[in-house]
C-alpha cells in the first residue's frame, strides 16, 4: 500500500536549502560554494530536516497514544468525604468496624438523559473503626469517622471474548450503556486501583477462563509473570493496558489463554465522570449489612464530591490532555502554587459545581506561618483569598462609612471555611513534592485610615475630584487588584506615604498634597504590616480645596 502523501511540510531539500543560504549575512560570509566547510554543514542539515519532514506525517496513530499516555494524566474517579456517624450499645466488647466496599447510595431519581430512575452509589475505601465503650459503659456512645468513598458503578458477568491461542492477545471491555444509565456517547473508563487493592477489598478487573480465574498485574514484562518452561500455563496473569484493553500474555511473560477459551469478565467498575458529582447530604442509603447490634445506628453524611476530571471524548483525549499538559502539576515554585490555584482549583470547583473560588494565592517558600520571618527549608505558607460570596472583596474591605462592615465582618469575608481549607488540602496533597509541609493560612486584616488636604486647580469641580480620589486610594489599596500593578495589594506590605502622595498628585486635576496622614504609623508616618496580613480601610477623609 502507497504510503500517505505528505501534509504538515512537503518543502523538499533544494527548497530548505534555497531558504537557508537566504538567511546568511552576506558581510561576513562571502564564500557559498560547497567546498566552504559551512556550507557543507549547511547542505547537511538541509538533509537531515528533509528527513524528518519525509517521517513527520508518518507516526502511526497508535504511537500517537502511546506518546499521549505518557503524558496525559488517566481518569481521576469521583469521591466524596463520608462522616459515619455510630451510636453504640453501651454493652458492646468488640470494636466495630465497618470495612473498605461498604456501599452507600442517593435515592432514585429520573435521570436527565435517558429519563429512567437512577441512582449514584460509592462505596468506601478504607475502613472506618468505632471503638467499643469503655467500662463502666456510658448511656450510649456517639462516635463519628470521615472516610473517604468512591464511585461504584460496577458491570458484572460480561463475556468479553473467544482465545483464538496466539500470543498478545487483547479484548475491549464491553459495557451496555443503557443497563449503566449512561448515554451513548458517554466515555466509561475503568477503574483501576493497585494502591488499596487488597485480599479484603479489590475493586479492579476479574477475569476468568473457562470458568478459572486469572490474576490481574499491573504489567506483565516482570519476573512475577515469567511462565515455567516446563509448565507454560503456570502464570495465569493479564493486564489492563493504557488503551482501556485486557492484555494477555506471549508465553514467556504470561501465559497464553487456550484457543477456543471463553473469556469472561466477572466483575469491573466504570467511571461516570462529572455525572456522579452528587451534592452534599445525599449519599442516604446503605446498602450491605453490617454487624449492628439491636439498637444501634449508622448514619452517613457526605460533603459535596470531588473529582471527575480526565474523561474525556476519544476525539477530544488529545487535544484537552495537551492544553493540560502544558500548566504545572508537580509543584515548585511560587507561581507553581499561584498557577494551579487560580486555574485548575476554580476549574476543579466549577466541574464539581462547588459555588466558591480562589481571588487570589500567595505562595511563601520555605516559610511556616507562626515564623514567616525565618526560613524552615520544606515548608510553604500558602495564604488564600477565596470568594465565598458574590461580595467585590475589594470593594466591601475598602468600605468605609456608617454603613461599611465591620471590621470583624470583613475579616469572616476572607477567613478559609474548614471544608473548604480541606479540599484544598486535599487537591494540593497529589501535586505537592514529598519533602515540601503544606500551610494554608489565612491572611490577617490590619484597619488603617488615611487624612489628606488635597489643592486642587481653580476649575475643578470640588465634589468630583474628592471622589476621583477616593475611588483611587480604594482601587490601590485593594487586596485583589490593587497596588500599582493591579495585582493585588502585597502580602505582608507595608503601606507608604510617599507611594499615596505619588497616587495622588497622579491624578488630573491635583495641584499638589498639602498634608497627608495614615494611622496607625510608625516613626516615618508609614503604616508597617505583619508578614501575613492585609491593609483594610477604616477610615478615608480627602478635604479638596481650590488654588
Amino acid at each position: 500500500m502507497a504510503l500517505p502523501t505528505i501534509t504538515l511540510d512537503d518543502r523538499r531539500f533544494d527548497q530548505l536549502f534555497a531558504f537557508m543560504r537566504k538567511q546568511i549575512d552576506t558581510s561576513e560570509w562571502v564564500d557559498h560554494n560547497f567546498s566552504d566547510p559551512g556550507i557543507v554543514l549547511l547542505d547537511l542539515l538541509c538533509w537531515v530536516g528533509e528527513t524528518i519532514l519525509y517521517r513527520a506525517d508518518r507516526v502511526p496513530d497508535l504511537h500517537i497514544a502511546k506518546f499521549a499516555d505518557w503524558i496525559i494524566d488517566p481518569p481521576e474517579p469521583v469521591t466524596v468525604q463520608l462522616t459515619l456517624t455510630a451510636t453504640l450499645d453501651p454493652t458492646r466488647t468488640q470494636d466495630l468496624t465497618i470495612p473498605p466496599g461498604t456501599r452507600f447510595a442517593t435515592d432514585f431519581k429520573p435521570d436527565p438523559n435517558t429519563q429512567r430512575p437512577r441512582r449514584y452509589v460509592f462505596e468506601t475505601i478504607e475502613p472506618a473503626i468505632f471503638l467499643a465503650p469503655k467500662s463502666p459503659p456510658p448511656p450510649g456512645i456517639v462516635q463519628e469517622v470521615t472516610v473517604t468513598a468512591r464511585e461504584c458503578l460496577i458491570v458484572e458477568n460480561e463475556t468479553i471474548g473467544t482465545s483464538d491461542g496466539t500470543a498478545n492477545q487483547t479484548f475491549p471491555f464491553r459495557p451496555v450503556h443503557t443497563d449503566l444509565g449512561l448515554p451513548l456517547d458517554h466515555p466509561a473508563p475503568v477503574l483501576l486501583d493497585f494502591v488499596r487493592r487488597s485480599a479484603a477489598y479489590d475493586p479492579n478487573p476479574r477475569v476468568t477462563i473457562s470458568g478459572q480465574p486469572w490474576d490481574l498485574q499491573q504489567f506483565l514484562l516482570t519476573e512475577q509473570s515469567r511462565t515455567d518452561p516446563a509448565n507454560p500455563q503456570s502464570a495465569h496473569h493479564f493486564m489492563v493496558d493504557s488503551e482501556g484493553l485486557i492484555r494477555f500474555g506471549d508465553g514467556t511473560f504470561g501465559a497464553i489463554p487456550p484457543a477456543g477459551a471463553p473469556i469472561v469478565c466477572t466483575r469491573y467498575q466504570v467511571l461516570q465522570g462529572p455525572d456522579a458529582l452528587v451534592a452534599e447530604n445525599t449519599l442516604v442509603r446503605l446498602l450491605d449489612q453490617l454487624p449492628l447490634m439491636p439498637g444501634e445506628t449508622l448514619t452517613p453524611t457526605n460533603g459535596d464530591a470531588e473529582g471527575g476530571g480526565g474523561v474525556f471524548q476519544p476525539q477530544d483525549r488529545l487535544r484537552q490532555g495537551l492544553e493540560r499538559f502544558r500548566r504545572p502539576f508537580r509543584l515548585v515554585t511560587e507561581s507553581d502554587f499561584e498557577q494551579v490555584m487560580l486555574v485548575d482549583f476554580n476549574e476543579f470547583q466549577a466541574l464539581s459545581g462547588a459555588p466558591q473560588r480562589i481571588l487570589r494565592a500567595i505562595a511563601l517558600m520555605n516559610r511556616k506561618p507562626q515564623t514567616p520571618q525565618q526560613q524552615t527549608t520544606g515548608h510553604v505558607t500558602l495564604a488564600v483569598l477565596p470568594q465565598l460570596t458574590n461580595t467585590d472583596l475589594d470593594e466591601a474591605l475598602t468600605q468605609t462609612g456608617a454603613n461599611a462592615p465591620t471590621m470583624i465582618q470583613k475579616q469572616a469575608l476572607i477567613d478559609l471555611p474548614a471544608s473548604l481549607g480541606a479540599k484544598i488540602e486535599r487537591f494540593l496533597d497529589k501535586r505537592r513534592l514529598i519533602t515540601t509541609r503544606l500551610h494554608l493560612h489565612s491572611p490577617t486584616l490590619i484597619p488603617i485610615s488615611v487624612n489628606a488636604t488635597v489643592f486642587v486647580a481653580r476649575d475643578r469641580n470640588i465634589a468630583e475630584m474628592t471622589a476621583i480620589m477616593e475611588q483611587e486610594l480604594r482601587r490601590f489599596l485593594g487586596v485583589i487588584h490593587g497596588g500599582f500593578d493591579r495585582k493585588g495589594w502585597p502580602l505582608g506590605g507595608s503601606v507608604y506615604r510617599s507611594k499615596l502622595f505619588r497616587l495622588i498628585e497622579d491624578v488630573d486635576g491635583v495641584d499638589h498634597v498639602d498634608t497627608l496622614a495614615l494611622s496607625p504609623f510608625d516613626p516615618n508616618g508609614d503604616i508597617p504590616l505583619a508578614p501575613l496580613s492585609l491593609p483594610a480601610l477604616a477610615g478615608l477623609s480627602i478635604v479638596v480645596v481650590r488654588v
